[in-house]
């Protein structure tokens, strides 16, 4: 399902930025207490030093005093920088719009943003844009050049569309992701194929992940409309007709079901978990996790 053009505002969206009271308070919100959100992941082994009365017991390594013939107590110290990897999901699901914006130009916008915050931090930012596989690659560097690099891959409809296999993709970023990683998933999550949370299980042994759903209100509800519609499967191209008013219900339970389970996937993993929806901003529910996650750790 490719498409001709793209109508990101991510130019005047570095000027909100700065602007807009809500976005300034997501970005400081970030920039100020990003290592604090990740404190589980920042911290790294330094060195050893004598035992000195009154340090915590737990701290000694028995195996290295063993060798030295005195009490070693392991020192760590808190690591200032992360690499953040995002990973969009530019698949045929996304490129769906019941109002002004595609999920897919609304994920990419809400992407360019964080992505903005996040390298003013100090912290490496890259981007896989995916749909069966990974269409663009971008390691996690420093400085404006990897940004603007984004911005020009976000900008290519060229990237956008295909098929949907998320598994496959969180098995294969683990091949190149260093450690002391933050993976941010931005997907609709529609179209998972069975056995995808075993690749999710295994990324978050060894990275800091979290989940955002970008879904459009029609994915949810279908009671604005009413009547017979022609639908068609996004990755299929399979059409049907649907009565909304005979199978209305039926869809909306089906859909609450769908979204608790992949919600509950991501808490059982101790994973962030995010949901969004393209006809609200995402400014406010971005900033009530992220000061939740941050109530939480500190």
């Amino acid at each position: 399902m490719p498409i001709k053009e793209l109508r990101l505002d991510l130019t005047p969206t570095l000027k909100k930025v700065k602007l807009k009271a809500r976005i300034d308070v997501l970005n400081k919100v970030l920039e100020g207490n990003w290592n604090t959100l990740f404190k589980g992941q920042g911290m790294e082994f330094a060195g050893y030093r004598q035992y000195t009365y009154g340090d915590d017991a737990s701290k000694i390594d028995w195996s290295a005093s063993l060798r030295a013939h005195e009490i070693l107590v392991r020192e760590l110290e808190e690591y200032h920088n992360f690499n953040v990897f995002f990973l969009l999901d530019v698949s045929n699901s996304m490129l769906f719009s019941s109002n002004n914006k595609l999920k897919a130009e609304y994920a990419a916008e809400m992407v360019h943003s964080l992505s903005y915050a996040m390298l003013n931090n100090g912290d490496a930012i890259g981007l896989g844009m995916f749909n069966e596989k990974l269409v663009t690659q971008i390691i996690p560097t420093l400085g404006k050049g990897v940004y603007y690099k984004m911005t020009r891959e976000l900008q290519d409809p060229d990237n956008y569309g295909g098929g949907y296999n998320l598994g496959k993709v969180l098995q294969y970023i683990s091949t190149f992701l260093q450690d002391r990683s933050v993976v941010i998933i931005v997907s609709d999550f529609i179209g998972l194929k069975e056995g995808w949370y075993r690749y999710l299980n295994i990324l978050s042994g060894k990275y800091d992940v979290i989940g955002i759903m970008v879904r459009d209100p029609r994915d949810a509800s279908v009671k604005d409309a009413e009547g017979q519609f022609l639908i068609e499967d996004p990755y299929t191209n399979s059409k049907i007709y649907m009565d909304s008013n005979e199978y209305r219900k039926l869809y909306e339970s089906y859909v609450k079901k769908e979204e608790d389970l992949i919600r509950k996937t991501f808490e059982r993993s101790k994973l962030g978990f995010v949901s969004l929806r393209t006809d609200e901003e995402y400014h406010e529910p971005l900033m009530k996790y992220f000061k939740k996650r941050l109530a939480l750790v500190r």
